[in-house]
């Protein structure tokens, strides 16, 4: 049975490999002008969801070569007073994310992409322990409910935290193929543990290209989802957590 088990994740890594391949191909050949439209298209929709649904904290990758660019998003919060963290890759292949304040606080880093620097005052950890905002989210769970028939009866409250995340390719069920380092998926894994059954402080929000959308992704157990992709062509899925 052990076998068996090891043959089929070794069969979906060879499927997520080759279809992680084929997409990045497609990405980096990519014009420099088209994808600069394409940035402003996904820019544009970023920041009309803040204004429809605003959030104080973003976690938010640094864009590197061919990804969608995040740069002015980081830029336009920062001017609107958010609360913004980038991630940094530590000792042990481990990812952390820590506060910046301004886009001159990066320096090259990990395989050359923007990171901050790591000052314990600055992370997201000892951040999320000081601002109580787990606490109060149970507090605002037992008080706050909805009104549809499909989640009544369900405590909510809406998102304080919300996460940009990479991706190579991303399939309409939220399902992700990251680069291969596992960094968000250990992140997250983590997270899952520190905020337990508190899913909707952090909504996760893939971004790409639509040429990066799939059918169908073999996802593997310890796969993250994300809760809703944007690309150029607008949301291009609707959360199923089953």
């Amino acid at each position: 049975m052990e076998k068996v088990q090891t043959e089929k994740n070794e069969m979906l890594c060879r499927e997520k490999a080759a279809l992680r391949g084929r997409i990045l191909k497609e990405r980096n050949a990519l014009l420099a002008g088209q994808r600069k439209i394409w940035d402003e298209q996904i820019f544009g929709q970023l920041v009309q969801m803040d204004k429809a649904f605003p959030c104080p904290v973003y976690l938010c990758y640094v864009s590197y070569r061919s990804e969608v660019s995040t740069k002015e998003f980081i830029l336009w919060c920062l001017e609107n007073g958010k609360t913004v963290f980038v991630p940094k890759v530590m000792e042990g292949r481990d990812m952390e994310f820590y506060r910046i304040t301004a886009w001159e606080e990066l320096q090259a880093g990990y395989q050359g992409i923007l990171e901050p620097e790591a000052l314990p005052e600055n992370s997201f950890s000892e951040w999320i322990v000081r601002s109580g905002i787990l606490k109060r989210y149970d507090r605002v769970c037992r008080s706050v409910r909805t009104d549809s028939e499909e989640t009544a009866g369900k405590e909510t409250a809406a998102g304080e935290i919300r996460m940009l995340m990479p991706g190579a390719a991303f399939d309409r069920r939220g399902n992700r193929i990251g680069y291969g380092g596992g960094f968000y998926d250990r992140w997250l894994a983590r997270w899952d543990r520190t905020a337990r059954e508190k899913r909707g402080v952090l909504e996760k929000i893939g971004l790409a290209y639509h040429i990066q959308m799939t059918d169908c992704i073999p996802a593997e157990a310890f796969d993250q989802r994300a809760d809703c992709v944007i690309t150029d062509q607008g949301h291009q899925l609707t959360i199923s957590n089953s």
